[in-house]
């Protein structure tokens, strides 16, 4: 940034929003003509529905944006879990501007000790299950690439464009069919 700071910056291509509409309006066709020979009983409206507004938040970078700072807040000062904080006024609704964390990949982590990489999945664990009882939130978007690891079970958090929130009868219930 001009004030010297390192910053990472996501940026949403022309056009990705409309090829997204465009491949959900064809996979609700496809979903129709599954359940009507295929996948009978499934609410096909109902699943593009669900798609279609995650994936309408996704883009929305603001919103993303917003959810990021609702995790770094819950996180903040956490022993081994972090989540880079986010510069609103570098961000726009298709460009998200958040703190530059340096640390492993997860390809490098793959080579790293059983014990590193027990304590990194551990985090992960404690993260997606906190979030969802503390938070009452889901981030959608877990895999390889939305983590930093940073040795010793530390775990930044990367992504939170696909965040789905909860009431807390929601979480109840995913309690229960747990048990």
């Amino acid at each position: 940034t001009r004030d010297g700071r390192d910053v990472a910056v996501k940026v949403q291509y022309p056009g990705v929003a409309e090829s997204i509409e465009s491949d959900l309006d064809n996979a609700e066709a496809f979903y129709r003509l599954g359940t009507a020979f295929v996948l009978k009983g499934l609410d096909a409206k109902g699943l593009v529905d669900e798609l279609r507004q995650r994936m309408g938040e996704e883009l929305d970078y603001r919103r993303e944006a917003a959810n990021q700072t609702e995790f770094v807040e819950a996180y903040a000062g956490h022993p081994f879990i972090s989540v880079p904080s986010v510069y609103p006024s570098l961000s726009t609704g298709r460009v998200l501007t958040s703190e530059l964390i340096v640390g492993a990949r997860y390809q490098e982590v793959q080579s790293w000790s059983q014990e590193e990489r027990d304590l990194a999945g551990e985090a992960i664990f404690r993260f997606v299950f906190g979030c969802l009882y503390r938070l009452q939130a889901f981030n959608g978007d877990p895999h390889p690439g939305n983590y930093v690891f940073g040795g010793g079970g530390r775990v930044t958090i990367l992504d939170f464009g696909l965040v789905k929130w909860f009431t807390e009868g929601d979480v109840a219930l995913l309690a229960e069919m747990i048990k």
